[in-house]
């Protein structure tokens, strides 16, 4: 029975990370698109101006603020289902699915940032060399 509760608690903390980081991601979108009034123009420099450095640097620190979350939420169930050293077992959690999420990161994470920020950027500069 432990087992099953360790199963799920796993997948719930797995499935909250990825919830929790698109969340961070979609308020950060808007709280963006509200400082420059949803402006379609100061979207388009925002992204021009974007560096893969400061991408890859956000997407860390939403990573880490998701993951912290997350472990809370795993702490508490740990506890609910009566585990010995809930702590313990959240840490060790949270240490497993960092190397997971580093390892995926430096597989293709890293580069989709860097092509999807490409992407935009070129999308945009077309867009403007078709408008003038």
């Amino acid at each position: 029975m432990k087992l099953l509760f360790l199963m799920l608690i796993t997948v719930i903390k797995i499935v909250l990370d990825k919830g929790l980081m698109l969340g961070l991601i979609l308020l950060s979108v808007w709280l963006k698109g509200k400082s420059i009034k949803n402006s379609a123009l100061e979207w388009d420099k925002y992204f021009l101006s974007m560096k893969e450095k400061f991408l890859n640097r956000y997407f860390i620190v939403l990573y880490s603020i998701s993951t912290v979350l997350s472990s809370c939420i795993a702490y508490v169930l740990f506890n609910v289902f009566g585990f010995q050293n809930p702590l313990l077992k959240t840490i060790l959690l949270a240490i497993v699915c960092i190397i997971l999420s580093i390892k995926r990161y430096k597989a293709k994470g890293k580069q989709a940032i860097k092509d999807g920020l490409n992407k935009a950027q070129k999308s945009i500069l077309e867009e403007e060399t078709e408008n003038v």
